[in-house]
């Protein structure tokens, strides 16, 4: 199996410095993975570069060759699982992937694409991609014991007179609309766990999430709120916030945390309170 060390750019390029990939005619292989496909973009699902080389100009050690996946070369949304050989079936190994660039990255003109490799659980290199139009980009979070506030920056759109956020029951028809501040592309706004934790016809005992929403103006469709410009392909575990119990009607109450999803869009999940212990 192949090993490619990676050095990603601020623009959305990234490099590819490939060992023990076979000559003559050497191919990378992009193939975007079946579970992706209708998610954000088009366009091909596979995508081919050329192995070109050698990527260094001399030394000892195995035969290196390089490709280059440009910024101008678009990638729908989803996973792409990444292989060398002719006909795409040799597997790749993760090496040195130098992402420093993606930290805190300000997108360009146009919509925004964020691209981050990164190893999979068995081991192999693949490329996490987003392709936003437009895009509300979720930044510091503050908890507290009622609510949480949020604050972002909105490509591709600016905020209206009367910019709400909304809050959607994951798999539901509930919703909440908060009041959004800002001017142009900053946006902030103050969500109440209260409303998001009534329990309408009953109580429940099952975890609830509420995606989070950015509507522009009263006219427009909502855009979802993420966090996708920076280094992390999954922030699930990265990006925890505190939980704060909220009491619901019916219940003995519920456990509200801010979070990400496996797409990195932001939510709010809402889980069972711990049943009290009795007093002896």
């Amino acid at each position: 199996m192949c090993t490619a060390d990676c050095i990603a750019d601020s623009a959305g390029g990234i490099t590819f410095d490939v060992t023990d990939a076979a000559r003559p005619g050497a191919t990378l292989v992009l193939r975007r993975r079946a579970d992706a496909v209708g998610t954000h973009g088009g366009g091909d699902d596979e995508v081919r570069l050329p192995l070109t080389g050698p990527a260094t100009a001399s030394g000892a050690g195995p035969a290196r060759l390089r490709a280059v996946l440009p910024s101008t070369v678009e990638l729908a949304e989803g996973h792409w699982d990444i292989f060398t050989g002719t006909s795409g079936d040799r597997p790749v190994r993760p090496g040195i992937r130098d992402v420093r660039a993606l930290i805190d990255r300000v997108p360009g003109t146009g919509p925004v694409a964020a691209r981050v490799p990164y190893p999979t659980a068995d081991g192999r290199l693949a490329l996490r991609t987003w392709l936003r139009a437009p895009h509300a980009e979720a930044g510091t979070v503050r908890c507290a014991p009622a609510g949480m506030s949020v604050e972002g920056v909105l490509y591709g759109a600016e905020l209206g007179e009367h910019a709400r956020a909304e809050a959607r029951l994951h798999g539901g028809d509930r919703t909440h609309r908060v009041a959004v501040t800002g001017r142009g592309g900053v946006f902030a706004f103050t969500l109440p766990y209260g409303p998001l934790a009534e329990e309408p016809g009953g109580p429940g005992g099952e975890s609830r999430r509420w995606d989070l929403w950015l509507l522009p103006a009263p006219d427009t469709a909502g855009i979802r709120i993420s966090r996708i410009l920076d280094d992390i392909w999954d922030k699930r575990a990265i990006h925890v916030y505190p939980a704060h119990a909220v009491p619901a009607h019916g219940t003995d109450g519920r456990l509200a945390a801010p979070g990400y999803t496996h797409d990195n869009d932001f939510c709010v999940r809402l889980d069972p309170a711990p049943a009290p212990v009795p007093t002896p």
